[in-house]
């Protein structure tokens, strides 16, 4: 498999060894570059971010030559209960990460302008709904990632196996967290299926943190309300950010694969149980 056209750069600092990297999976329909409020942020802390496009699914995709492709027709009229077709989206999406993982090991290793430039030791996959779905299944299948966080993931897609997995994973949730608060605003059975799905990976990651983010809406983790002058999504990718990076560096740095990690419970980030609810507050 070919990888995606997926390289975004801002300057780094120097630094004499490799970068830490985190691979971005974006939302359905989100073109990969429209969550420059939580990329800008990561990059200041020196992470190299790659960001993972899908195209025909993004309502655009814009390719390094600039040109562009809109997307497919049977994407924009994909039926919300068609599972079917939802979890092939989320299967293509699991294989363009691994197909991303592979390619970075070449570039790291005989790119004349790359070579040596990332840290493959510490790799996080950074996924927002869709994404983060798959962000979640290729952290379970690819012991090259070592951690992953995931903004309002697609809970009611992910497989449901008997087993345990020790990935670390940070999950941050829209305020609407719960079954009775998502199911007064979207299909009830999609939200029932969603809670369920939460519920389950609640219990299958031992080695999992979950919180809500107070005032975030689904789609606040990416920049498209800063499209339609609705800044309340400011402050969510500051926080998005620094969660993020404090939950890396506690898997990369401090030798427990952030088993001990904790973010402080306040007025913007609240821990919740399987169900959503607050815990603890």
């Amino acid at each position: 498999m070919e990888a995606p056209d997926s390289l975004l750069v801002f300057s780094l600092a120097p630094k004499t060894e490799g970068y830490p990297v985190v691979l971005l999976s974006p939302g359905f329909g989100v073109e990969r570059d429209m969550y420059l409020g939580v990329i800008s942020k990561l990059v200041s802390k020196n992470y190299v971010v790659i960001t993972i496009s899908a195209p025909h699914e993004s309502v655009f995709t814009v390719f390094p030559d600039g040109s562009y492709l809109k997307q497919a027709p049977e994407m924009a009229e994909l039926a919300s209960s068609d599972y079917t077709s939802w979890r092939r989206l989320l299967h293509n999406r699991v294989q363009s990460i691994h197909a991303v993982m592979d390619h970075l090991k070449m570039l790291n290793r005989s790119d004349t302008g790359l070579a040596g430039l990332f840290d493959l030791d510490k790799v996080a996959v950074l996924g927002h709904s869709l994404g983060g779905a798959a962000s979640l299944e290729a952290a379970k299948q690819d012991h090259r990632i070592k951690a992953a966080v995931l903004l309002d993931p697609s809970f009611h897609l992910i497989r449901r196996e008997d087993v345990q997995s020790s990935v670390p994973v940070l999950l941050l949730r829209q305020e609407a967290s719960a079954y009775r608060e998502m199911a007064a605003s979207m299909n009830e059975t999609i939200a029932y299926d969603y809670i369920d799905g939460q519920r389950y990976a609640f219990n299958a990651l031992n080695n999992a943190h979950f919180y809500r983010v107070k005032g975030a809406q689904h789609m606040s983790f990416s920049d498209i309300p800063l499209h339609y002058n609705d800044h309340h999504a400011v402050p969510v990718h500051t926080v998005t950010a620094e969660a993020a990076t404090a939950f890396m560096e506690a898997v990369f740095c401090k030798g427990e694969a952030g088993r001990n990690f904790a973010l402080r419970p306040g007025e913007t980030v609240v821990p919740i149980n399987s169900e959503g609810e607050p815990v603890g507050t």
